[in-house]
This record gives C-alpha cells, sequence and structure tokens, in this order.
C-alpha cells in the first residue's frame, strides 16, 4: 500500500512538474512574445552589414562584383568582415521580371556557406504588388525555407499617411508570418505626408512609429543628413546615438535595426562646382555610425546597422548615375574605398 501511494506520489509530482513547465511556457509566450523574436535575431555580435543589389552578386551583369582571386561578392563581403545583407531587386522593380528560381536558391546558398544573413527587400515591380513578389520568393521558390533568410523587409520606407499601402503592409505581414512563420518581418524606414503639404513628406520621424508598431517584429530606421549634422556640432556618432534615443522611446521594446546609413565619397559625376563628400568623410561616418551600434548592441535593444550601398547598381529612369557615389566598392569590386575597413573595425 505505501509503494502504491508513493509511485502514485511520484507519477503526480512529475505530472505537476510538467505542467508547471507547460504554463511556464506559455505564460512568457504570452507576457514576452518579443523576447522570442530577439532570441531570434541574436547572434554574439551586433549585426554589421551593407545593402547590395542582386545585380552586384550574381554573375554575368555589368555590376557583377569579382575579386582579384576569382572570388564572389560573398568571398569579399566575408572578408570585409560583413555578416549581413539586405538585398535589393532592381530589375524586378524596374521591369516586374522576377531572377530564376535557381539564381536566388545560388544565392542564398552562398550567404549560408559564408555565414552571412539576408534581410530580404520586397518591393513593388511595375505594375505587381510587393505581396506578389513575396508570394514568388518565399512560396513558389522556396526561399521561406532557407538557413540563411534572417528578417523580411516589407517594403522600402513606405507611405505612412497612405490608407492603401497601409493596407497592403498589413496583408503583406500577414501573408509572410504564415508561409514564414519563424521570421521576423520588418518595414524599412517611413515616410509621413506632412499636413496641408501634399507630395511633401517627413522623414523617419520616430514620432510615427506608433503608426507601424503592431506590424513588425523589429523597428528599421533609416538615418542620413549626417553633413548636416556637423554643421549642427554633431559628430556621426553623437547623431547616431540622438537619433536612436528618440526612436528607442516609441519601439516599445522591441529590436531596433538602423537599416540604412550612408554617406557620399564625392566620386559619382556631377555638374556641381563643390562636389559633397569625399572617401574618408564617407569612412569618418562609418566609422562613427558602426562605433555607436556596437556600443549600444551591448546595453539597449540595438541589434545592427547595415550600410547604403555596397555597390553600383541601375537606377530609377527619373534618376542619375548608378549609385557610385555612395558605394565603397568601386570597379566591380577591384577598387575598395576607405569605408570598406569599417566592417571589421567598428570597435
Amino acid at each position: 500500500m505505501v509503494v502504491k501511494r508513493l509511485r502514485a506520489f511520484s507519477y503526480w509530482r512529475k505530472n505537476k512538474a510538467l505542467l508547471a513547465l507547460l504554463l511556464g511556457v506559455v505564460l512568457i509566450i504570452s507576457i514576452a512574445g518579443y523576447a522570442v523574436v530577439l532570441e531570434l535575431l541574436s547572434v554574439s555580435s551586433a549585426h554589421i552589414g551593407a545593402n547590395v543589389d542582386m545585380s552586384a552578386i550574381i554573375p554575368g551583369t555589368p555590376y557583377t562584383i569579382t575579386t582579384a582571386h576569382s572570388g564572389n561578392f560573398f568571398d569579399l563581403a566575408e572578408q570585409l568582415g560583413i555578416n549581413t545583407l539586405r538585398i535589393t531587386d532592381i530589375q524586378w522593380e524596374l521591369s516586374g521580371e522576377e531572377y530564376s528560381q535557381a539564381t536566388w536558391r545560388h544565392v542564398f546558398d552562398e550567404a549560408a556557406q559564408h555565414h552571412i544573413n539576408i534581410i530580404l527587400l520586397l518591393i513593388d515591380g511595375k505594375g505587381h504588388p510587393a505581396i506578389e513578389q513575396a508570394h514568388t520568393l518565399l512560396e513558389r521558390y522556396r526561399l521561406a525555407y532557407a538557413s540563411a533568410l534572417w528578417l523580411v523587409d516589407l517594403y522600402n520606407e513606405p507611405d505612412l499617411s497612405d490608407p492603401q499601402r497601409m493596407n497592403a503592409l498589413h496583408k503583406e505581414a500577414a501573408y509572410v508570418h504564415s508561409v514564414a512563420p519563424g521570421v521576423p518581418v520588418t518595414i524599412g524606414g517611413w515616410r509621413s505626408e506632412m499636413p496641408g503639404n501634399p507630395g511633401e513628406f517627413d522623414w523617419q520621424d520616430p514620432a510615427d512609429i506608433p503608426k507601424f508598431i503592431s506590424l513588425v517584429d523589429v523597428v528599421s530606421p533609416h538615418l542620413y543628413q549626417f553633413a548636416e549634422a556637423a554643421q549642427q556640432g554633431f559628430t556621426p556618432q553623437q547623431w547616431t546615438r540622438r537619433f536612436l534615443n528618440a526612436v528607442r522611446q516609441k519601439a516599445q521594446q522591441k529590436p531596433i535595426l538602423l537599416e540604412e546609413f550612408g554617406a557620399s565619397n564625392g566620386l559619382a559625376p556631377t555638374t556641381t562646382s563643390n562636389p559633397t563628400g569625399s572617401p574618408e568623410w564617407q569612412a569618418f561616418v562609418y566609422h562613427g555610425v558602426l562605433q555607436e551600434i556596437v556600443a549600444e548592441y551591448h546595453h539597449h535593444e540595438v541589434i545592427g546597422a547595415v550600410a547604403w550601398i555596397s555597390a553600383p547598381r541601375t537606377l530609377q529612369p527619373d534618376q542619375q548615375g548608378d549609385m557610385s557615389g555612395w558605394a565603397f566598392i568601386l570597379n566591380n569590386g577591384h577598387r575598395l574605398l576607405p569605408a570598406a575597413k569599417a566592417f571589421s573595425t567598428p570597435s
């Protein structure tokens, strides 16, 4: 009889412990769901990276990057200390035509082999909505299951004052969560039309974050105007710290990724008599921003920064040049500007 009671007690105790564990898991998920996302995003160091177009990372385009030892873009990125890439697809944006599944799979496989995380930017493509690109890449091409996929960016700098755009973003977020449930989503920067001034926008105002905070797992602002900041007496590091402090106040403890920052290298063809920027200025900005990001990574919700842009690409028809003035990798990979060194020495 005593033995039976001891066995019953042992059984009850084990099941009680199991029930307590299950209840604890449910409690953790329901009360601190954002912590799960933070765990998915966490690495041993900050996400330090750059934006790059598909045309720079696949073979056979006028913008394809190679190295002196027949390496590709991913080889160079790894050498520079880049661990995160936000991929744009200007071909889709201009023509509505997507690269093949084999091409996209090759890109994600290369990223995985080089231990590089991918932020997949979705965008409208000449009459095709961004959610159609999401269907193609995530579901048809099965990139939702690619090990290199780290974050899905629903759109680049959407107009938060446009009800149709906001509705589209909500649908897109729901779709991405359904086909890639383990992958966090974000939107890349934002803008909002200024009241009483149609066509004029307020860009990256932290006060606008509550308009989209429920949509995203990660808050991903963009930051520029470092030259104007310098005129006000701010170094790039101080300008970054000031902005991130304002973003943090509205981010509801969600992770923050500085998804675009950049500075002119002064090398793009221009008709201006006094071109702005220089390779040294660009490197100064990069070092300052990344130093601040690494410092904040250890103490706050900031998880990384991604520079705009690594290498030239085609522009929209109403724009001039090919992004050479913002890039730090030139001549198809055979010329590196001083800013390229910032990724491996941000501390």
